[in-house]
């Protein structure tokens, strides 16, 4: 009996640990696929500073999301909801950001149903992105189309979700 319990921790561990699989690596992007829920995929890419951007597939929602993390903004709570602007220079998107911690690092997580949005992503080469609090970077949208366009193979690999509506 002593045994069960060792046995079945070493058959549930790799679920726990494994919840994004490696779909594919472009460049400094590498595309996964988030296995926690429904089976949804992004593009990651590491920055110089340690923040991690993510851009993907949000399938049972119809739309997609960007979210930035990264250690250093530990006055992010989880949860918390504020306002975010794209500034691609022709255009600009905003709308509402949501704190979120993932893997340990708080960041921001916004979702978009407006294919414009991820349109100007994979068109322009830089996006400014201006926070509610006036906190604003530059992202260097190098590789992007390839990547969104690898997002979009990945997602149409997986199995179609089912709705909770």
């Amino acid at each position: 009996m002593r045994f069960v319990f060792p046995i079945l921790f070493l058959l549930i561990l790799p679920e726990l640990v494994i919840a994004n699989q490696l779909w594919k690596s472009l460049g400094e992007w590498t595309i996964q696929v988030k296995t926690d829920d429904a089976s949804r995929c992004f593009a990651s890419r590491k920055l110089g500073d340690g923040s991690e951007v993510q851009l993907g597939a949000e399938p049972t929602l119809d739309g997609g999301f960007f979210a930035i993390y990264n250690s250093d903004w530990t006055h992010i709570s989880d949860g918390v909801t504020g306002e975010v602007e794209f500034d691609f220079g022709r255009s600009r998107f905003g709308g509402a950001a949501l704190g979120k911690i993932e893997n340990g690092m708080p960041g921001g997580y916004v979702f978009f149903n407006n294919p414009a949005f991820v349109q100007e992503f994979a068109r322009r080469q830089t996006v400014r992105i201006i926070g509610s609090g006036g906190a604003q970077f530059e992202l260097d949208l190098t590789g992007t189309s390839r990547a969104i366009r690898e997002v979009l193979a990945c997602q149409d690999a997986q199995p179609v979700p089912v709705n909770s509506e």
